[in-house]
C-alpha cells in the first residue's frame, strides 16, 4: 500500500497567511530542512530562511521554493478565494454555486430539452 507523501494544502496551509508563512508550514508537512531545500533549489540557506521570515523575498524566490515543494503561485480574485480555497480542499470534487445563481444548461441538456420543446429561444443553442 503506497502512502501519499504529499500533505494536502487545506491540512497545512492557510491561504490569509502571508505567503513566507505558508512556505514555512509546507517546507514543514514536507519534512524538509532549509539546507536541503536550499540545495535543491541552489539558493543559499539564509536566502531560503529569509523567505520564510520577516522579509521582503523576491518573487522568483518564492517561486522557485514553492516549486522544489511542487505548489505553484496561481493569482486568485479575493472574491473567489473561499471558492477557489474550498475547492481545492475537495480536490476538486466538488464546486457549489453561490446562492441565486445556477449554471448554464450543457450541450446535451439543451439539446435534449430543445427536441421536448422546454427551451425558451435564448436558450436554445446557436
Amino acid at each position: 500500500m503506497q502512502i501519499n507523501a504529499t500533505p494536502r494544502v487545506s491540512q497545512v496551509a492557510e491561504p490569509q497567511q502571508p505567503l513566507p508563512a505558508q512556505l514555512k508550514a509546507l517546507r514543514r508537512a514536507h519534512r524538509r530542512s532549509l539546507v536541503s531545500l536550499a540545495e535543491r533549489t541552489g539558493l543559499s540557506r539564509l536566502t531560503v530562511a529569509a523567505a520564510e521570515g520577516q522579509a521582503d523575498a523576491r518573487l522568483s524566490t518564492l517561486t522557485a521554493l514553492f516549486d522544489e515543494l511542487g505548489y505553484t503561485l496561481v493569482p486568485v480574485p479575493k472574491a473567489l478565494l473561499a471558492e477557489t480555497v474550498a475547492f481545492i480542499a475537495n480536490q476538486g470534487q466538488s464546486v457549489s454555486l453561490p446562492a441565486g445563481i445556477s449554471a448554464p444548461l450543457g450541450v446535451g441538456q439543451q439539446a435534449f430539452r430543445a427536441a421536448a420543446g422546454d427551451l425558451d429561444e435564448d436558450e436554445a443553442p446557436s
